[in-house]
């Protein structure tokens, strides 16, 4: 499906997006970390009559123009719903995010819970408050040695190897780490998308407690084997909340292909 490209300003900050479908219906469409808005267009096909699509690349992804210190904040995020809400003309916009952009549409949801229609959350950031990513975007002294890890490295190859070995990070925290601190490409881009990004940290009581008040229709998709965001984490969040619907899949953190594409669209139709 063809689609047009644009950008929505926020200040000096400039979103870029994929707009797909003729729907009269909105979607907002939030890719993973490390991806693009072009990424989640395989859904598009299954989407297109009943919605317009905005497919959005994130803070230092894609094309989208974004400048080292600056933040996308929940205002941010707030403008540009109603912003597409304004320009179609709608009461209620629905989303859809992978990882990453699963937070974002939690962030949406606890801002804005009136305003959504339906959502579905794949392999979702944001299930927990991760104690780590908010010492190191939140705090003072985390974020001196974030920067420092992001230059110089080498130290802290170290000191992680000895925290596995005295088993203080698992295996799989472990191998996340190597693999940032071994490539300076991958480092510098963490570097700048964590502090971007870091605004849009929810409370899931905060959360749960919008979903139920506003009874918002969420499904998620979460991978049986994913080692990144492990199902027990959604297992938890979705206790108590009959508006949402959980789904453990044979997958590991990257729950959507083409074979699932149109399975997990139907969620949103």
């Amino acid at each position: 499906m063809k689609g047009s490209s644009g950008y929505i300003g926020l200040g000096q900050k400039e979103l870029h997006y994929t707009r797909s479908g003729y729907g009269q219906r909105v979607l907002l469409v939030f890719h993973g970390y490390g991806h693009e808005g072009e990424r989640m267009r395989i859904f598009e096909n299954y989407l297109g009559e009943e919605f317009t699509s905005y497919f959005i690349d994130l803070p230092h992804h894609g094309k989208s123009l974004w400048n080292t210190d600056d933040i996308l904040t929940v205002n941010d995020v707030n403008s540009l719903v109603k912003e597409l809400m304004k320009t179609h003309n709608v009461p209620k916009v629905s989303l859809l995010g992978y990882s990453m952009g699963g937070r974002v549409c939690l962030s949406i949801i606890d801002q804005l819970p009136e305003y959504i229609d339906k959502v579905t959350l794949l392999a979702p950031d944001g299930l927990r408050i991760d104690p780590y990513y908010l010492f190191f975007t939140g705090n003072f002294l985390g974020k001196k040695i974030f920067r420092h890890v992001v230059a110089k490295p080498g130290f802290y190859k170290r000191v992680i190897k000895v925290m596995k070995d005295s088993n203080l990070i698992d295996e799989s925290r472990y191998k996340f780490v190597q693999y940032y601190l071994n490539s300076e490409y991958h480092r510098l881009q963490l570097g700048s998308v964590w502090p971007a990004m870091a605004a849009l940290t929810t409370t899931v009581a905060g959360v749960k407690e919008k979903i139920k008040k506003h009874n918002v229709n969420i499904t998620i998709f979460t991978g049986k084997y994913d080692k990144v965001i492990p199902p027990s984490l959604a297992e938890k969040f979705v206790s108590g909340l009959n508006s949402v619907d959980l789904n453990i899949i044979e997958k590991g953190h990257r729950v959507f292909d083409s074979g699932n594409a149109a399975f997990i669209a139907r969620t949103l139709l």
